[in-house]
C-alpha cells in the first residue's frame, strides 16, 4: 500500500510539472494573479466548468459532477455524481458554469452539441442534491445551448447567453422562469463560460484567444475588458493551451476578489487564479 502510494504520488507529480512546464511553453505571458489553487488528476474531471460560491464554500462543476469544498480547510463537503437524475428525456449530459444563490446552485446544463435543450437546473447548496426545479429556453432564443448562468438576487433575476459569440444577455426571473428582457450587448463576446454579479454589474469570463475577463452593465449593454488572462500567445498555437473557465466573486481577506477557473494544456490539472479587482474598475 505504502509502495502503490508513492508511486502514484511520483506518477502525479511527473504529470504536474509536464503540464506545468506545457503551460508555460503554450500559454505565453499570464496576466498578474495573486495566488493559485491547483488541483491534479481524477479529481480535474469535477472542476472542469464552473465556480461559485456561498461565502463559505467553493462550488465546482464538471461536465457531469458537482462538488463543494470548504474556502478555509479544502475539505470536500458535498458531491453529487449522478446530477442528470430526474431529467431524463432531456438527453442532457452536460453541466456548465454555475452561480449560487439563496441556499441553491443554478447549474446551466446542455445535451452537448445537439442544442434541443438548453436548460437550468438548481441544486440544495448543502446536499448538492437536485430540487427538481429546472427550465428548458427556447431555442428560438439559446440556438447554441446553455452554456452559462449568473444569478442576480438584487434584481431578482438569472441571466444566460448563447456560447461561442454572444451578442445579447437573455433575463429571466430568478422563481418562475419567465423571460423578463433581452440585454443587447455593444458588440459580440465571444466565448462566455461563466458569469458572477459585483457591485450591481456581470463580470465575465470567456475562452477566447486570451481568456479575457469582462465587466458588463446589465443595464444597457455596455463593456469593458478587465484583462486577459493570457497577455500573449506565440503566433502558431494562438488560442492552444487548455480552457478559461468560469469565474467567482468574493472579497478575500488577501485582497483578491475574482477567482477565475483555468484548465492546464493537458486537462490533467484544474487551476484557480485568484485575482485584485483591476485599479480602473473599483
Amino acid at each position: 500500500m505504502i509502495l502503490a502510494t508513492r508511486i502514484i504520488s511520483l506518477v502525479m507529480s511527473a504529470f504536474m510539472l509536464l503540464s506545468s512546464g506545457l503551460n508555460i511553453i503554450f500559454n505565453g505571458k499570464i496576466y498578474k494573479y495573486d495566488s493559485i489553487d491547483t488541483t491534479i488528476g481524477l479529481s480535474t474531471l469535477a472542476k472542469s466548468q464552473g465556480i461559485t460560491n456561498d461565502g463559505e464554500s467553493w462550488f465546482f462543476s464538471g461536465k457531469n459532477a458537482l462538488i463543494k469544498q470548504n474556502i478555509k480547510t479544502g475539505k470536500i463537503e458535498a458531491m453529487n455524481l449522478k446530477p442528470f437524475e430526474g431529467l431524463e428525456g432531456y438527453g442532457v449530459k452536460h453541466i456548465g458554469g454555475i452561480s449560487y444563490y439563496d441556499g441553491q446552485i443554478y447549474a446551466s446544463m446542455e445535451d452537448s452539441k445537439v442544442w434541443n435543450s438548453p436548460m437550468v437546473a438548481v441544486f440544495d447548496s448543502e446536499t448538492l442534491n437536485f430540487t427538481g426545479k429546472f427550465t428548458v429556453f427556447d431555442t428560438e432564443i439559446l440556438y447554441r445551448g446553455c452554456p452559462w448562468v449568473c444569478c442576480d438576487g438584487e434584481r431578482g433575476c438569472i441571466y444566460v447567453g448563447n456560447s461561442r459569440n454572444a451578442t445579447d444577455i437573455f433575463c429571466y426571473d430568478i422563481d418562475t422562469f419567465e423571460f423578463i428582457k433581452a440585454i443587447p450587448l455593444e458588440s459580440e463576446v465571444k466565448a462566455i463560460q461563466g458569469c458572477e454579479m459585483y457591485k450591481g454589474e456581470m463580470i465575465a469570463a470567456t475562452n477566447d484567444s486570451t481568456r479575457a475577463v469582462y465587466k458588463i452593465n446589465v443595464e444597457n449593454g455596455t463593456y469593458e475588458k478587465l484583462f486577459d488572462r493570457i497577455m500573449y500567445q506565440p503566433k502558431l498555437i494562438d488560442n492552444f493551451g487548455g480552457e478559461g473557465e468560469g469565474i467567482t466573486v468574493l472579497e478575500m481577506d488577501d485582497g483578491t476578489v475574482l477567482h477565475a477557473l483555468n484548465l492546464g494544456t493537458l486537462f490533467i490539472d484544474a487551476n484557480v487564479r485568484h485575482y485584485k479587482m483591476p485599479e480602473s474598475s473599483k
